[in-house]
């Protein structure tokens, strides 16, 4: 195993600098495993974790994000076979490192499902919404009517918009990020320190910035943004409920399209939508249809598995088997 460059990879979730900066999210360490074969290569950066309760099982998870195995190099028309040997020899690597359990969240607009899904049961778990930069002119293509009328009330009540590409306004992105949150209550795991995100700003330098609307000298909304390759990302976003009637982030998202055409990327990703409301906001900025978000599920090791799972059923009876793996359910 060892480190790939950024040379190839056309998406920031499939860098192991990625993987390295959020692998605490998952709770364990960011690792590479690199295939080489005659028909191609093959790289899949992974989160490896200890199985709990035990000292010395572990599973994988893909970092956070939408990633997994990458075709990096094949013979043409033969992906199929090399995803086979891959297979094959992931295998073989569970079996050495004593992991049972695996889990990717493939990455729709890569569709790198397309050459590793059946080796995996598959489980839709929402949809990717996306921006078409590569339209003639993204605001008038892209952007619904209301949107528009969002983004020109932004400007007139006197919202401007600031880029940070070192971090330096990470204070008011958290204080912003954490009213958010607490208004919406968001999930620990998407939940992010000053310092980690930090620590990302070094580990992921010229791969990220921040966008932030200020309204008489206060910053009223903000947007983390990942990128590279083709792909501009709304990673971390927030508003100051106090200033909702201002549109500020409707003004934010459409000036992350502008940068991602001036930058030549073909699309600005929003993410998932959870709720309703989340939903109908952030499709007012596209007419493109929404990916579906799949993961690939496969136990490495059946015996260790359900041995471990039962384990955790009989000492938990409320243990939601429906989860992957049950032993986290």
């Amino acid at each position: 195993m060892s480190v790939t460059t950024k040379t190839g990879i056309p998406d920031i979730f499939f860098l192991p600098e990625w993987a390295g900066a959020y692998e605490s999210q998952d709770g364990g360490v960011a690792q590479v495993f690199e295939f080489e074969h005659s028909l191609g290569r093959i790289q899949y950066t992974f989160i490896k974790r200890i199985v709990p309760g035990t000292t010395g099982y572990f599973d994988t998870i893909t970092p956070f994000g939408l990633n997994g195995p990458l075709i990096t190099e094949c013979e043409a028309g033969r992906e199929k076979e090399l995803a086979a040997a891959f297979d094959e020899a992931f295998e073989q690597y569970c079996r050495d490192h004593r992991i049972i359990a695996e889990y990717i969240r493939f990455n729709p607009w890569i569709g790198n499902i397309q050459h590793f899904g059946e080796f995996y049961g598959i489980d839709k778990r929402g949809i990717a919404m996306y921006v078409d930069l590569s339209t003639d002119d993204y605001f008038m293509d892209e952007f619904k009517s209301g949107t528009r009328q969002q983004v020109r009330r932004a400007l007139k009540n006197g919202v401007t918009i600031e880029y940070d590409f070192t971090g330096e306004t990470l204070d008011d992105f958290c204080r912003i990020y954490e009213l958010m949150a607490k208004r919406n209550s968001i999930p620990e795991y998407y939940l992010f320190s000053k310092e980690f995100l930090e620590d990302s700003f070094r580990s992921l330098a010229g791969n990220q910035f921040i966008i932030n609307a200020i309204h008489k000298g206060t910053r009223i909304s903000t947007a983390l943004m990942v990128h590279h390759g083709d792909y501009v990302h709304y990673h971390l976003a927030a508003n100051d409920p106090a200033y909702f009637k201002f549109a500020a982030n409707s003004l934010v998202i459409s000036e992350a399209c502008r940068w991602g055409v001036d930058n030549g990327k073909k699309q600005l990703h929003l993410g998932g939508a959870s709720t309703e409301a989340l939903y109908r906001f952030k499709s007012g900025f596209t007419k493109t249809e929404p990916l579906d978000i799949l993961t690939g599920k496969k136990i490495r090791n059946a015996a260790v598995y359900e041995k471990i799972s039962r384990a955790k059923t009989a000492a938990e009876p409320d243990t939601n088997t429906g989860h992957f793996p049950i032993y986290r359910g």
